[in-house]
């Protein structure tokens, strides 16, 4: 089995679901996924003084992979899953959508739909103006079976469980070792990363026999 933690603000986490999905849906593995809040949300303070102009190296370089794996990717992303001054770095104190979003992936974790759902869902926040429409999320929910006023009533009733699980995340994830994403852990060891640190983990599934190739 493979931990796999993953964040929805995390371009990232994005570009590595195709592969992850591709480990369980034709290599059978399982694949044990896991939510964890944004880093803007768990160490907001890791933004101070961290302006548009830090991160530019850092959004060429995930347009470049975004290409490279065929995804679509549109920046700036409209509306950001967090808010957040681009020019002091600072986190806002209230954010409208980051919360729904983790709930609502978290939902449908506990449904069995976790990481297609998040395939899905973060295609439209990675690639779509407006993805949080009310229409662009029903029509979502409705291919995966699920109801907008349902799915909402249920995160509403069950919210604090929900933010445990998530939390509960969090903290096994610090135990294994580190607290970026995406991150894998097989067999106690963590992999950082959807370069070189996935290769490195298809290396050793690979040597362990669980897959013959990728």
């Amino acid at each position: 089995m493979i931990d796999f933690y993953f964040s929805y603000r995390s371009p990232y986490s994005y570009l590595i679901l195709p592969r992850m999905l591709k480990l369980k849906n034709e290599y059978k593995l399982d694949i044990n996924f896991k939510i964890v809040y944004p880093i803007a949300i768990r160490m907001p303070e890791w933004f101070d003084n961290k302006n548009i102009f830090f991160f530019i190296p850092f959004i060429r370089d995930f347009k470049k992979k975004a290409k490279k794996l065929d995804m679509p990717l549109n920046m700036p992303i409209k509306p950001d899953p967090i808010r957040q001054n681009t020019l002091t770095g600072k986190i806002a104190d209230h954010q409208p959508y980051i919360f729904e979003v983790c709930h609502m992936g978290q939902l449908m974790c506990n449904r069995g739909k976790g990481i297609e759902f998040a395939y899905e869902l973060s295609t439209l926040i990675w690639s779509v103006k407006n993805w949080n429409s009310d229409d662009r999320l029903k029509n979502l929910l409705a291919d995966f079976g699920e109801d907008l006023n349902e799915v909402r009533e249920s995160i509403q009733s069950n919210e604090k469980n929900l933010i445990e699980e998530i939390e509960m995340n969090q903290l096994d994830q610090k135990e294994a070792g580190h607290h970026g994403v995406p991150l894998n852990v097989y067999k106690g060891k963590y992999y950082f990363g959807q370069d070189e640190p996935f290769e490195e983990l298809i290396n050793e599934l690979i040597n362990d026999g669980v897959i013959k190739s990728f």
